[in-house]
């Protein structure tokens, strides 16, 4: 992929919290992780970690940069997709259970625009009730479900919050669990990316 190593060590860092997870992530050195962050820090002036034994948390600097490296990556992505073609046999399938009124209000255009870019993935979408997405979800038929309240007992995360013009609740908040023991991580996290990065 055409992109700046550098950003990208930066990223996985502040994903994964340290520098040891990063280099196991990317398949190099720690010294090498290190090295790409000074010279990070050295073209931004100041430091984009706070490091201690126990955790690697950004600065307020970092989290700055952090909001544009998604943005960023995801626009090497896109280009690296349009320049590169996609070789036979290499589909994948991407399982997305939501609530009603979240595919009604935003999931088909956010679907729409992940697919021109990633045109080899195949998209099934599954409208359940909160409670059949939770079945769904646990018993691991799902890659990512979303709904309208968080999940009870469970680590969930705000997807998405929007307004919506004559709706009795004009405002609205998605919640998003995504599955830890799948094989198409890296197909949750490239979409979760260009969610992030639509307009």
């Amino acid at each position: 992929m055409i992109c700046d190593y550098r950003l990208k060590v930066f990223y996985t860092v502040a994903l994964k919290g340290s520098f040891t997870a990063a280099a196991k992530e990317l398949g190099i050195t720690q010294p090498a992780v290190s090295n790409h962050i000074f010279e990070l820090e050295g073209a931004v002036g100041d430091a984009l970690f706070n490091r201690s034994r126990k955790e690697t948390v950004l600065t307020s600097k970092g989290r700055i940069l952090f909001e544009y490296a998604e943005k960023i990556l995801n626009l090497y992505y896109c280009a690296a997709r349009e320049l590169v073609p996609v070789k036979r046999g290499q589909r994948k399938h991407l399982t997305i259970t939501v609530v009603p009124e979240t595919a009604k209000h935003m999931l088909k255009p956010l679907v729409e625009y992940y697919s021109k870019i990633y045109p080899e993935t195949d998209i099934s979408i599954l409208e359940r009730s909160m409670e059949e997405a939770a079945v769904i979800f646990n018993d691991g038929e799902t890659d990512l479900a979303i709904t309208d309240t968080p999940w009870e007992d469970a680590d969930s995360t705000v997807f998405a919050t929007l307004t919506v013009h004559g709706s009795a609740t004009p405002m609205l908040t998605y919640y998003i669990r995504c599955s830890p023991d799948t094989a198409n991580r890296k197909t949750i996290e490239e979409f979760l990316l260009c969610c992030k990065t639509y307009k």
